[in-house]
């Protein structure tokens, strides 16, 4: 049997959270070098932490020495089986400012994205330990490598997604601890497109070919044919949560002398799109467009889509949606806000290629990848108490 919490165990789990023990220990997770490819260091200390908290730690060596990081906490029942989940990598540390601190702030490379909010679900774990709350569904606590690219392949979550499917991480839901402090519960599908256009020719001195014949001439009507999709995306309509679709380039490649004829020219940039739409079918898209393009121009298309993460969208009637509400509600006296964003993240594999409602809720999503990066230690001990509660409430409470 399993019940919901009373107000003397959310005052308890309160109690239990001490934003200047997440600050110290997220300081302390930042001073450690763990930048994708080698990421050892910020695993090793991810593991310590929760053993110094008491829980029992699984290190993953699937690849030589870059563990992703498991820690089981037994509930006592047969309610559901949450995980809180978040990578132990960061981008290179660059010109980010030095791991310090500032008055409520922490700063340095990883602080909110993601060391604060891992640093912040170790001591949720805690505080309900402290506190005597028992769950009755299993809670697991992860940490996993490889998630930034391009140097990450999602290497990390992608062992874990063998683990949900093996059963051996039974999770019903999945939480992932990053963002702004609101239920992210949407994201749009995003891939890297590459056009490719060849004009079966050899290249030769353009004074033996008229403007007329010029293969790069058809970038233009490529380019056009993109602002015709985006006034279709307009008129389109935007999702609730996630807005709505989009395109836009980010690289033009054509040519390699200034007198000498581009028979091959390139386009690459990113193509997002709504939950509803699929990467089939965002490739069907472009692939008529220069269909339509070569029929005009003789030209020969090629058409790749790269990185294609299919978009995400957890329904909010949802029980991992609701143990988050009730949480932020409880913690700050109003509901958290339930978004979508643009960005492309864990959670778009977890649930699609998990299979696992996924939601994320973090301290913030400001600062990320800038070289301010920073978090709150208020909002890091906010997201701890929701992350406790939210794990009783929906993984239940133990009589």
């Amino acid at each position: 049997m399993s019940r919901a919490l009373a107000d003397a165990e959310r005052r308890a789990i309160a109690a239990a959270v001490d934003a200047e023990a997440i600050g110290r220990d997220t300081l302390a997770f930042v001073e450690v070098t763990s930048e994708t490819g080698d990421e050892g260091g910020g695993s090793a200390f991810l593991a310590q932490l929760l053993q110094r908290e008491g829980f029992a730690v699984e290190q993953d060596m699937f690849l030589p020495g870059r563990p992703n990081i498991y820690s089981r906490i037994p509930g006592r029942g047969d309610g559901p089986c949450l995980v809180f989940n978040g990578h132990t990598d960061t981008i290179p540390v660059g010109a980010c400012h030095a791991p310090g601190r500032d008055g409520d702030w922490i700063l340095g490379r990883g602080t909110e994205d993601m060391k604060g909010g891992l640093v912040a679900m170790v001591h949720a774990a805690a505080a309900l330990r402290r506190a005597g709350v028992e769950l009755s569904g299993d809670l697991w606590l992860t940490g996993v490598v490889g998630h930034e690219t391009p140097v990450g392949r999602k290497e990390g979550p992608k062992r874990l997604i063998e683990h949900l499917h093996s059963g051996k991480i039974p999770a019903a839901g999945i939480i992932i601890v990053e963002g702004p402090c609101a239920v992210w519960a949407a994201s749009l599908g995003s891939a890297l497109f590459t056009i490719t256009a060849h004009a079966d020719r050899e290249p030769i001195h353009t004074i033996k070919v008229p403007w007329a014949d010029n293969p790069i001439r058809w970038l233009g009507a490529l380019l056009a044919e993109f602002d015709r999709l985006e006034e279709g995306f307009i008129a389109g309509g935007t999702h609730p949560l996630c807005g709505r679709h989009q395109l836009n380039v980010g690289i033009v490649r054509g040519g390699d002398w200034f007198n000498r004829l581009p028979v091959e020219w390139q386009v690459t940039g990113t193509r997002r799109w709504t939950p509803g739409t699929t990467c089939a079918e965002a490739l069907a898209q472009l692939q008529t467009v220069c269909a339509g393009i070569a029929a005009q121009s003789g030209l020969r298309f090629e058409v790749d889509l790269a990185n294609g993460r299919e978009p995400f969208e957890t329904p909010s009637g949802h029980p991992l949606v609701q143990a988050l509400l009730d949480a932020g509600e409880v913690d700050r006296g109003r509901r958290p806000d339930v978004i979508g964003m643009g960005l492309v993240g864990d959670a778009n594999l977890y649930a699609n290629d998990g299979g696992i409602r996924t939601v994320c809720y973090g301290p913030e999503h400001q600062t990320a990848h800038s070289d301010a990066e920073r978090v709150s230690m208020e909002r890091l001990a906010h997201c701890a108490r929701v992350y406790a509660m939210a794990a009783a409430g929906f993984c239940g409470v133990a009589d």
